[in-house]
């Protein structure tokens, strides 16, 4: 077995694409979800997905791919593992059959307001935004958007609302009807939006992209069509506590 390549944290040579080992591999694991098949491969997954990964992550430093971005990649930190989480899940096979990773503002995972990449054979995407919104956040949100509906609309207005290539946005996470105190907004133009309680830009990406350095330049190309996106939450979230939502269209 080779030694396993080491660099530090912030280094990792250029991304190549993910080879058709790597998607040979998603495939077989698929089929036989199970420890033992895994460990037999374990070379074959660190080599071919994860260290790869981590190279289009490593791209997205501030003078790489991630030039004149609001979010950047940290290889050390910002994989998610491949291991499942099975202990409140009746489903009890122990690997995901894909893998991702985040782009942010600090590089890590765990903050609100990231942009996702996907990797699965037929499925990859890559997604931007605000991911099943806390409480507090989601009121100033939804508060927002009826006082402005212009703002919002100016924004999610352009993308399309199906599954595609081109950016789109849809509910994938909402409430049947509106949140309670919200109702008398019912005839606002905005009213859809109101009941979601995630706010994502995803764009699907053909395998012939993943497996090609053009990967980096779909995700470069998402990530600033998602600004306006990432940045209005932003402005949410980092408001002080009991701060009014509407200060925006007063500073």
């Amino acid at each position: 077995m080779s030694a396993k390549l080491v660099f530090p944290d912030d280094v990792r040579p250029d991304f190549e694409g993910f080879g058709d080992a790597a998607f040979a591999f998603l495939h077989g694991l698929a089929k036989n979800n199970e420890r033992a098949w895994f460990n037999e491969r374990r070379e074959i997954y660190d080599t071919e997905l994860r260290f790869p990964l981590e190279c289009l992550v490593a791209a997205f430093r501030a003078d790489g791919a991630g030039k004149g971005l609001p979010v950047h990649g940290d290889p050390a930190k910002a994989l998610f593992r491949i291991h499942r989480d099975v202990r409140f899940s009746k489903n009890k096979q122990p690997y995901k059959t894909h893998v991702g990773a985040i782009l942010s503002r600090t590089g890590s995972r765990g903050e609100a307001g990231v942009v996702y990449v996907h990797v699965q054979p037929g499925n990859s995407f890559i997604s931007s935004g605000f991911w099943r919104t806390d409480p507090p956040m989601l009121k100033a949100w939804r508060q927002r958007m009826i006082e402005d509906p212009d703002e919002w609309l100016a924004i999610a207005g352009p993308y399309g609302t199906e599954p595609c290539e081109a950016p789109y946005m849809r509910a994938i996470s909402a409430l049947k009807t509106m949140p309670r105190g919200l109702k008398q907004h019912a005839g606002s133009p905005v009213a859809d939006y109101v009941r979601w309680k995630s706010f994502l830009l995803t764009r699907q990406v053909p395998d012939k992209v993943v497996k090609s350095p053009q990967f980096i330049d779909a995700v470069r190309e998402h990530v600033l069509l998602a600004v306006p996106l990432l940045e209005y939450g932003w402005e949410i979230l980092d408001m002080p506590a009991g701060d009014d939502p509407r200060r925006h269209m007063r500073d």
